[in-house]
């Protein structure tokens, strides 16, 4: 089932919902059913920026809001019943969750397009993608080549999306590889999974990796 499906599903129960009780407490529900369908279609026409992600709320924010409160709670929730919220792969290479305070001792590659940015970093760029999915391939490929060339400048790199799991596991894998720490996508993923179990991808998010890493130039060798 793609993700495109389920909030397809809950938005209709909430506007269903909003049928049910007085109108005077109805608007929430329709609030967060339009919301949530906005939310559906983004994923089916596969586009995070329509979920409004900006360094000043605009108007998708405000109408995203239940969702967007949902997400935070969600992440903030991940993130405290995992052991280590982020680990390092490599030497300098991290991935992870949402980060609570920023990443003041890492260049930070932020995938997320549901969740704010927090604190500061070393250098900071964000290439939004959408939980759950996978990735458009120029913007996996924007995200392996930026976490590349900021790991050529000698800085640590934090990639992380909400809970460190799919999204940008999927990208440190193209870097692992790109970078002749693993041979193949399958072996870097098996290393990521020995130090963070639960990052398994989505069955969709693994197709893309394993299409999407047959177009990286030849790896240089592992130093």
């Amino acid at each position: 089932m793609t993700p495109f499906l389920p909030f397809l599903i809950v938005g209709a129960g909430e506007l269903w919902f909003a049928t049910l009780v007085p109108a005077w407490a109805a608007w929430p529900f329709v609030w967060a059913g339009l919301g949530t369908s906005w939310v559906s279609l983004a994923y089916l026409l596969r586009r995070p920026a329509m979920l409004g992600k900006q360094s000043t709320p605009t108007l998708a924010f405000w109408a995203l809001l239940p969702f967007l409160l949902t997400a935070r709670g969600a992440a903030r929730a991940g993130r405290r019943s995992m052991r280590a919220w982020k680990v390092e792969l490599a030497p300098g290479l991290w991935v992870g969750g949402w980060p609570k305070e920023g990443a003041p001792e890492h260049a930070q590659l932020d995938l997320t397009a549901e969740l704010p940015r927090r604190g500061e970093a070393l250098r900071y760029r964000c290439l939004p993608m959408l939980d759950g999915a996978p990735p458009e391939l120029e913007a996996w490929r924007a995200a392996v080549e930026q976490a590349v060339a900021w790991r050529a400048e000698g800085l640590p790199v934090l990639v992380h999306c909400a809970y460190g799991h799919g999204r940008s596991v999927a990208v440190c894998l193209g870097v692992m590889v790109a970078e002749g720490i693993a041979p193949t996508w399958e072996d870097a993923h098996r290393r990521v999974l020995a130090v963070r179990p639960r990052a398994k991808m989505t069955p969709a998010q693994r197709a893309m990796v394993a299409a999407a890493v047959a177009t990286l130039p030849e790896p240089r060798a592992a130093e």
